[in-house]
């Protein structure tokens, strides 16, 4: 006695499951649309900061923290960071009617060079314009930033920064941007966004 067993291909998928294999990768792709969209809006998300003492209006990253204690009218720090915490800062002062630019650049250089190690000026650009189409001076530099605490001595690290210097209303408007030599690159468009909000 013998058995013929009939097999039958079910290879061929049906209408309904190669519509359902459509189904699903269409809805992964706009998960991840959506889960890339609210990302990046949270990472670019800014928060008002109005000082109307100093005339001074900008929009800073919302997860950095502010601190406006110093010498500065403000100064915001993305202390989520990893080491140097990157920083951007604001300070006016006050100046007479025949000071340069120059010469007040020159003060920050000599005051820099007594207090930050291996302080270095790379340039600096007299025809920078800012955003709103104010004329200002632009001057980029490095130092190296060390551990203040013995115990966590550790490699010093690059600090590329740049001053933004532009004078309004008898007063020089100081703005800096520093970071890690490492990550400026990465760090320098929020610099931008910031510059882009920045009313004085």
């Amino acid at each position: 006695m013998s058995f013929i067993e009939m097999v039958t291909d079910d290879s061929e998928l049906t209408y309904r499951q190669r519509a359902s294999h459509y189904i699903a990768l269409l809805f992964g792709l706009l998960m991840f649309l959506i889960g890339t969209n609210l990302r990046d809006s949270n990472l670019n998300a800014t928060t008002l900061y109005t000082n109307v003492e100093a005339g001074i209006q900008m929009e800073y990253p919302k997860n950095w923290l502010i601190d406006s204690l110093g010498d500065y009218i403000f100064r915001v720090r993305d202390v989520t960071k990893i080491g140097f915490k990157t920083t951007i800062q604001v300070s006016v002062r006050p100046i007479g009617t025949g000071t340069s630019t120059r010469s007040i650049l020159d003060a920050l250089t000599l005051n820099r060079s007594q207090t930050l190690a291996a302080y270095n000026v790379l340039s600096v650009t007299d025809s920078f314009v800012l955003p709103d189409e104010t004329a200002a001076t632009l001057m980029n530099y490095t130092y190296a930033d060390t551990e203040s605490d013995p115990f966590l001595e550790s490699i010093p690290t690059v600090v590329q920064g740049i001053d933004v210097l532009a004078i309004k209303r008898g007063q020089a408007i100081i703005i800096t941007f520093l970071s890690d030599a490492t990550t400026y690159q990465q760090d320098y468009p929020t610099f931008e966004q910031f510059l882009s909000s920045l009313e004085f």
